[in-house]
């Protein structure tokens, strides 16, 4: 890649990372941290959860909003760093150049397109994403089929140690919810007398 292209994309960097600070600062200039400060109340304890819910919100947007700026800055402090080493535009994975388009699209890029797209093919947990993934999209995420422990298999360990006797013990006669209903029309009017 030619030497004035490089500086190019430093000052498209430089630029980006000036944006970045600027983004940062301002989300930490308004984000409070603490609820009670948010809400002006003396304490949140006694109030409903959905009464707090959009402050909640706002809060949690604040934090993942920080996390992905605070994620992209790194990525252009580490572009910035390979082009000071002469390192800048070479793939991470496979070790070939990144093309000069994608690098103008995506200048703190450290990927090829073609490794890219395998890491989004693949079935690989990416770092940035929320932690609760890891727990709640595992059994989409895997190949590997591991047997899980199911609603069946707590079922079957609670019948072994059952001391309520069978189900069908607690069946009651079909379209009878009383004794009495039990007593057929016909029996009624042969109790009754002519």
């Amino acid at each position: 890649m030619k030497k004035s292209k490089i500086e190019e994309l430093k000052k498209i960097l430089l630029k980006e990372k000036n944006e970045i600070l600027n983004s940062l600062n301002n989300i930490n200039s308004e984000f409070n941290t603490n609820l009670k400060n948010e809400i002006e109340e003396l304490s949140v304890y006694d109030n409903h959860p959905g009464d707090i819910a959009t402050e909640t919100y706002q809060m949690e947007m604040n934090y993942a909003l920080d996390s992905h700026k605070k994620e992209q800055l790194k990525n252009v402090e580490e572009a910035l760093i390979k082009i000071d080493e002469n390192k800048y535009g070479i793939c991470e994975i496979c070790g070939i150049n990144i093309t000069e388009e994608r690098l103008e699209f995506l200048p703190s890029t450290k990927l090829c397109s073609k490794c890219a797209d395998k890491r989004i093919a693949s079935n690989v947990i990416n770092k940035d994403r929320p932690i609760e993934e890891e727990v709640l999209l595992n059994s989409y995420r895997l190949d590997n089929h591991t047997t899980s422990y199911s609603w069946e298999d707590t079922w079957q360990d609670i019948q072994q140690h059952s001391t309520s006797g069978e189900i069908d013990d607690l069946v009651e006669p079909k379209g009878v919810v009383e004794k009495i209903e039990e007593i057929s029309n016909k029996e009624y009017k042969n109790q009754l007398s002519d």
